[in-house]
């Protein structure tokens, strides 16, 4: 028999499983380039010499992606060793396998400038996660930030996306991140949270049209509580002050 658990098994081969498309195909590599210029463009910095860590960088599309951008210095990690092979044939020779709860112990650089967490964060166990968040706050230099990417849990799709991934622990709202970020000791006025739009086609702006429309109708009952960001994902950029 196993004796592996389920999350163990699923990561073995976490890419074959979960069938997510990667940069080796060319069509996907300008889909996900498009998606990461979406999001992350506002975010990303003027210095093209930045120190940059992405934990759990999954297939390596976000590293290829700031490499493609001119960032020189790009350090990255994942626990799928499937993963991690990909990295490596896209020439990230320097990706290694690594558990993101060690981060602590992980890498020779003192601090970093910018850290990446995307889509990671839900993969965790809720009990961890504070801790994890303030290991990336510790291993960022004096106004450094991490940009985290989360399913969003005020989403009319929420349980699609939080039950979606067999690896998935936790999810969050806007509210429960931001007490999650200032548990782990980030300054509430230094944590921005903001709605993840990501199309890059008529058709897929008019679908977060409806979505925005959606998210306003479903929760209209809700009053003053209710969510305020409508998209499948949470947006996070926290500084260390």
């Amino acid at each position: 028999m196993n004796q592996k658990n389920t999350t163990e098994r699923l990561l073995e081969k976490y890419n074959t499983y979960v069938q997510r498309p990667t940069i080796e195909d060319s069509q996907s590599k300008k889909m996900i380039f498009q998606y990461f210029q979406r999001i992350l463009g506002p975010w990303l910095p003027m210095d093209r010499s930045a120190m940059i860590l992405d934990v759990g960088c999954g297939e390596g599309a976000l590293m290829a992606f700031l490499k493609d951008k001119g960032y020189k210095n790009l350090s990255g990690f994942d626990l799928s060793p499937e993963n991690v092979a990909i990295c490596h044939r896209l020439g990230f020779s320097s990706v290694q396998q690594f558990d993101v709860l060690h981060l602590k112990k992980y890498s020779s650089v003192e601090r970093f400038d910018i850290i990446f967490a995307v889509d990671i964060l839900e993969h965790l166990p809720k009990q961890a996660a504070a801790e994890f968040l303030e290991q990336i706050r510790e291993k960022l230099k004096p106004g450094g930030y991490v940009i985290i990417q989360t399913p969003n849990m005020g989403s009319v799709f929420s349980c699609l996306y939080r039950y979606g991934d067999l690896s998935h622990e936790f999810g969050l709202t806007e509210q429960s991140a931001l007490n999650l970020l200032t548990i782990a000791g980030f300054a509430t006025d230094k944590i921005e949270i903001r709605p993840s739009w990501n199309a890059s086609t008529l058709l897929g702006y008019l679908r977060e049209a409806y979505l925005s429309l959606l998210h306003q109708l479903v929760f209209l009952a809700e009053g003053a509580g209710r969510p305020k960001i409508p998209t499948k994902n949470l947006l996070i950029r926290a500084f260390n002050s």
